[in-house]
């Protein structure tokens, strides 16, 4: 058995290429098969860019309010207790809402996203009838 203590190891701050906006990822942990699980912070207004999972991604909304959205499709205001599934090679971005710090438990399937293009201001705004 492998354990990743919430009391040890240092978060991360998301890197340009990947995030806009201030985000935080806590260390997690990997399967042999490349599933992967992790609890991502992001700022009011953060946000992923455009990507695509192998196996999919499920998503568990922790504190705040944030977003999901797949390309061409309708958005999802994400709050604690909602569990989001999208399925493998759908392209989609995650991230907090424009006025509220969200958290959510990220299980990655099949290996690493490919990443896309950075999600516009209008993309972000698009889709959502709060």
């Amino acid at each position: 058995m492998e354990v990743a203590r919430g009391t040890e190891g240092s978060y991360q701050e998301g890197d340009a290429g990947r995030f806009n906006g201030r985000v935080w990822l806590s260390p997690g942990l990997s399967a042999p098969d490349g599933t992967s699980m992790q609890v991502v912070h992001f700022g009011a207004g953060a946000r992923t860019h455009w990507h695509a999972h192998a196996g999919g991604q499920l998503l568990y909304g922790v504190s705040g309010r944030g977003r999901v959205r797949s390309r061409g499709g309708a958005g999802h205001v994400l709050v604690p207790g909602d569990v989001v599934f999208v399925p493998p090679g759908e392209w989609h971005w995650h991230g907090a809402g424009p006025d509220s710090p969200m958290a959510h438990v990220s299980t990655n399937v099949g290996g690493p996203p490919r990443w896309g293009e950075p999600v516009t201001d209008q993309e972000y705004g698009e889709g959502f009838g709060e």
